[in-house]
Formats: C-alpha cells, sequence, structure tokens
C-alpha cells in the first residue's frame, strides 16, 4: 500500500513538472556573444541563435535577452554578425515574437520586442548594419512586422517604431536604404497601417485611434527617395472605417491629412521636388485626391460635412490650389498644367458644383458658393487671366470660359436662378 502511494505522487509530481516545462535552447557561435533567458510560467519556449561570418570562428560580441512570464509564450531570436541586440519581454498567453539581424555580416543592429497580453505577434527582421527597431503590444491579437536594410555595409540605418495598445491591430513597416523613419501608433480595434520607404531621409508618422474612439481604419504610406515627409492622423478625434493613402515620389514632399468621422477617403499623389499637400476631413464619407506633379505646387483641401468631394490636380511649378467645403454633397474639380496657376474654391451649403480648368501660365480664379445647387465653371487657356465667381442663393449658372492673355472676368448671382456665360479670346 505505501509504494502504490509512493508511486502515485510521484506519477502526479511528474505530471505537474510535465505541465509547467519551460523550453530554452541557446545555440552560440563565435566569441563573446552574450544570452540571457529568464521564462516563468507553462510552456514557454525560448530559441537564440548567434553565428556570423566577419570573423572566422563566427559571431562576435551579440546580445540577446528574452524574458517570458505567462504561458505558451514563444519567442525566436537569430543574430548573424557582430555587436548586434535583441531583446524580447512577454506577458500573458499564446504571444509570438521573431528576430532576425542580419545573413550574417550584420553590425549594431537594435531590436526589441514588448508584449503583454494574448495572441499578440511581433516580427522583426534586419539586414547590414545600424538599424534599430521597436515594437510595444498591448491586448489582443495585434500584429506586427518590421522589415529594414541598410542595403551597403556601413552605410546609416533606418528607424522603425510600433506601438498597438488594443485588439487586432495590424502595423507593416519596410525599409530600404538610410535614416529613414517610420512610426505608427494604433489604438482601439481591427486599424490597419502600412509603411513602405526607400532612400534616404524619409519621415513617415500614423496615427490611428491611440488617443480617440473608433477602429477599423486603413493607412498607406509609400515614399520613394529623398526627405519626404507624410503624415496620417487618424487617432486625434472620434475616427472609424476612414481611409487614407499617401504615394510620394521623388524629394522634400510633404503631405498631411487628418481625418474625424466615418468612412471618409483621402488620396494624396506626389511626384517630383518640394510638393505640398494637405487634407483635413471632419464628418461623413467625403473624398479628397490630390494629384501633384512637378515642384513647389501647393494644394489644401478642407471638408466639414457629409458627402463632400474634392479632386485636385496639378501639373507643372508653383502652382495653388485652395478647396474648402462646408456643408453636404459638394463637389470641386481643379486641374492646373503648367506654372504658378492658383485657384481657390469655397462652398457652403448643399449640392454646389464647382469645376476650375487653367492651362497655362500665371492665371488666377477665385470661386465662391453659398447655398444650395448652385454651378460654376471656370476655363482659362494662356497667361494672366482673371476670374471670380461668387454665388448667393439657389439654381445659379455661372460659366467663364478665356483663351489668350490678359483677360478679366467678374460674375457675381444672388437670388435664384440666374445664368451667366461670359467667352472672352485674343
Amino acid at each position: 500500500m505505501k509504494k502504490l502511494l509512493l508511486s502515485l505522487m510521484f506519477v502526479g509530481a511528474s505530471g505537474f513538472a510535465f505541465a509547467q516545462m519551460n523550453t530554452s535552447n541557446v545555440t552560440a557561435t563565435g566569441v563573446g556573444n552574450l544570452t540571457e533567458v529568464n521564462q516563468t510560467g507553462y510552456n514557454n519556449a525560448s530559441t537564440v541563435v548567434q553565428d556570423g561570418d566577419m570573423d572566422p570562428l563566427g559571431g562576435v560580441a551579440n546580445e540577446a535577452y528574452v524574458t517570458q512570464v505567462g504561458e505558451d509564450n514563444t519567442a525566436t531570436v537569430g543574430q548573424f554578425g557582430n555587436s548586434n541586440i535583441a531583446e524580447t519581454d512577454q506577458m500573458g498567453t499564446f504571444n509570438s515574437s521573431t528576430q532576425v539581424q542580419g545573413l550574417g555580416w550584420a553590425e549594431n543592429n537594435y531590436a526589441m520586442v514588448s508584449q503583454d497580453g494574448d495572441f499578440n505577434v511581433a516580427v522583426q527582421g534586419q539586414l547590414y548594419d545600424n538599424n534599430e527597431a521597436y515594437i510595444y503590444q498591448t491586448g489582443l491579437a495585434n500584429v506586427a512586422e518590421q522589415y529594414q536594410s541598410s542595403l551597403f555595409d556601413g552605410m546609416p540605418g533606418n528607424f522603425a517604431y510600433a506601438s498597438q495598445l488594443g485588439l487586432f491591430n495590424a502595423s507593416f513597416q519596410l525599409q530600404a536604404g538610410s535614416d529613414n523613419v517610420a512610426s505608427v501608433y494604433q489604438g482601439e480595434i481591427g486599424n490597419s497601417a502600412t509603411q513602405l520607404q526607400a532612400g534616404e531621409g524619409n519621415w513617415a508618422t500614423i496615427y490611428q485611434n491611440d488617443i480617440s474612439l473608433g477602429g477599423f481604419n486603413t493607412a498607406l504610406q509609400i515614399q520613394e527617395g529623398m526627405e519626404n515627409v507624410a503624415v496620417i492622423d487618424q487617432g486625434l478625434f472620434y475616427s472609424m472605417n476612414n481611409i487614407a493613402l499617401q504615394d510620394q515620389l521623388g524629394d522634400r514632399n510633404y503631405a498631411y491629412v487628418i481625418q474625424e468621422g466615418e468612412d471618409n477617403i483621402s488620396v494624396q499623389t506626389q511626384v517630383g521636388e518640394d510638393n505640398y499637400s494637405s487634407t483635413n476631413q471632419i464628418g461623413l464619407e467625403n473624398l479628397a485626391v490630390t494629384d501633384q506633379l512637378g515642384a513647389e505646387n501647393i494644394a489644401t483641401t478642407t471638408q466639414w460635412g457629409d458627402l463632400n468631394t474634392s479632386m485636385i490636380e496639378q501639373l507643372g511649378f508653383g502652382n495653388e490650389a485652395y478647396v474648402a467645403q462646408l456643408g453636404d454633397a459638394n463637389y470641386s474639380s481643379v486641374s492646373q498644367v503648367f506654372d504658378l496657376n492658383y485657384a481657390e474654391v469655397f462652398q457652403s451649403g448643399l449640392l454646389n458644383f464647382s469645376f476650375v480648368d487653367q492651362f497655362g501660365v500665371a492665371n488666377y480664379a477665385a470661386t465662391t458658393q453659398d447655398g444650395i445647387f448652385n454651378i460654376s465653371s471656370v476655363e482659362q487657356t494662356g497667361v494672366l487671366n482673371f476670374a471670380t465667381t461668387d454665388q448667393l442663393g439657389l439654381l445659379n449658372y455661372a460659366e467663364t470660359v478665356q483663351f489668350g492673355d490678359l483677360h478679366m472676368s467678374n460674375i457675381v448671382q444672388t437670388g435664384i436662378g440666374n445664368v451667366s456665360i461670359v467667352n472672352q479670346s485674343n
């Protein structure tokens, strides 16, 4: 009887030990590599591999630190080069972290993952030298991926930062080049952020419900060139189901968008140098599209209301377009080709339509609409043409066509159902 009791106690103790077993595997090849693993909880697993090709003996002076508290967490670290540092801190259950630094020759990279919650996933990959990557996750089922390459040995690296606080958020960052900076701040639920950078000195930032309510926003930033700046803010005010896209090809372009409300869409495309684009959307289902091809063009769009549409197209040098829509279901289209054209559109009310087409140099057009279902069209081809249109009321129609140089037109409509048509040429 005594032997039976002892046998049962041994089996129970063995089962308990097996249930709480943590696993750590460390393989260090080279000189002066350091690995520190601390695991508390059940069924946590850690794998660290350190090696390299720069020294005949393998990797030199790499450092890996893994801390796991909880259950069923997984951490994988691969360091292949010299003087790389990787840190992983996991607290919770079923979190996963993967960090890979180099393919044998990487130096001076730093990767940090901090996870507090359940089912979070973090992936970091660093190639060549001097890259920094940080992932902070708090919540449930967030996913963050960071991939960095400085492209050549000894070049300055890139900086990537992702902070996720909430549920089911996704962040993807890809950097190729030097001195690029990418940052993502996410809160609430179901937000998606993607940043793609190629070149030098580009800066990209995305905010999604980091200090506001909402969720399910989408943000995409693409930068190829030098010293471009892109900012998407879907996090300062209530923001739900908004979409923002920014694409920059060239140097020193600046794009900014802020979205408050639901189902707004902003698209900004910049090709060239020193272009500026800004969009501010507050309301529901507003659409703003800005395309800039050239240099030193300026475009701003402000939409406060619902169902407004703004389309701006600039092709050339030094064009300026300013659109403000305060109301609902207003439509504005501005097209500028060649240089130094200026257009401004102000719409207040409901269902107003404005069309401005400028083809030439230093043309000026200003349109103001206050009311319901007013229509204004301005077409200018040539040099130094001037046109203003003011509509106050209902169902007014104004059309201005100027072909040639130095024409001037002023239309003022007040009331209901007025029709004005101006054609000038030389």
